[in-house]
């Protein structure tokens, strides 16, 4: 019986984890699973512990931390003559010894219809994008990016209201199905893998906090997109005198011919209306720094007196 071993950070990979652990000794054997260290996070920096390795510890299961793979990770693997290798969101490179360590590799879920959208972001990529649909895609791990062969893919369409968080959830529950209808043909050899076509490739970047800023020279639908794929983090904000106001939830009004983009319109019904360069962005809700999201009329009639 082939010895598996999972590998994750992110709370997108828990299912698949979990369902690997229900699963071990029908079609593998599930020997550890290895996970970055905690971090300290939020707004009081309280140290948060990582779900994979929260999950591991309630299931009594062999644990690595660590944020040095490349130092850590193939030494533990050997130790446990681990034959594959499932990794899933875990936030790091890993070196050609280390992929080629089990003697089946590693295999990699990632959060899209690959290869489309590559990288570190997919699901914030696919709102960005206004994607009608994404996907989880399963593939063998080679040293490029997200460039390896697929064995699987399944879809999922994205509501016109998704935002990052709600998204990253309905995959990670997508992911298990994947990996149970393939998993056991990869490890007896019955399902051969396909090359991704490159011509089709797409990336996407490490979000960083600037990207927060709305620029009210695009379009209206677009910056709606990007307040959905970056409520979480880093959220989506604009410049009023000395503070950031940031933005909640938005919707998309009408296109006005004599209001040049970024002008403030005012207070409508229960939204702050802004000029866009095609429409115009209706915030329902803003917030203040260190203070709670309001309902856009209270945080407005605050500061603009």
């Amino acid at each position: 019986m082939r010895r598996v071993v999972f590998i994750g950070s992110g709370s997108i990979g828990e299912k698949t984890f979990a369902w690997m652990a229900a699963n071990d000794g029908k079609q593998f054997r599930l020997v550890g699973a290895a996970c970055g260290r905690d971090v300290r996070a939020g707004r009081g920096m309280k140290l948060q512990a990582n779900p994979i390795g929260k999950l591991a510890e309630r299931l009594g299961l062999e644990l690595l931390r660590t944020d040095r793979p490349n130092g850590e990770l193939l030494p533990w693997l050997k130790k446990r003559e681990v034959d594959l290798a499932i990794i899933f969101a875990y936030g790091h490179i890993l070196s050609q010894s280390v992929l080629d360590g089990p003697a089946l590799g590693f295999l990699n879920l990632h959060a899209s219809l690959l290869p489309e959208l590559r990288g570190p972001s997919p699901i914030e990529g696919a709102i960005l994008r206004q994607k009608r649909e994404t996907g989880i895609t399963l593939m063998g791990m080679v040293r490029r990016m997200d460039a390896g062969p697929i064995y699987g893919q399944l879809a999922l369409p994205i509501d016109k209201k998704e935002t990052a968080q709600t998204l990253r959830e309905k995959l990670g529950n997508l992911a298990p199905a994947l990996l149970k209808d393939k998993l056991a043909g990869i490890l007896d050899g019955s399902i051969a893998p396909v090359e991704q076509d490159e011509s089709r490739a797409t990336y996407t970047a490490m979000i960083r906090k600037e990207d927060g800023l709305l620029d009210f020279s695009l379009a209206a639908n677009r910056l709606e997109a990007q307040v959905r794929a970056y409520r979480t983090w880093p959220g989506s904000y604009f410049p009023f005198g000395a503070a950031n106001v940031r933005v909640g939830r938005v919707d998309v009004g009408p296109i006005l011919r004599d209001a040049a983009p970024g002008t403030v319109l005012g207070l409508r019904e229960d939204f702050l209306e802004i000029a866009t360069a095609d429409g115009t962005l209706r915030c329902l809700e803003l917030q203040l720094p260190t203070r709670k999201m309001l309902p856009a009329r209270t945080v407005w009639e605050r500061i603009s007196r």
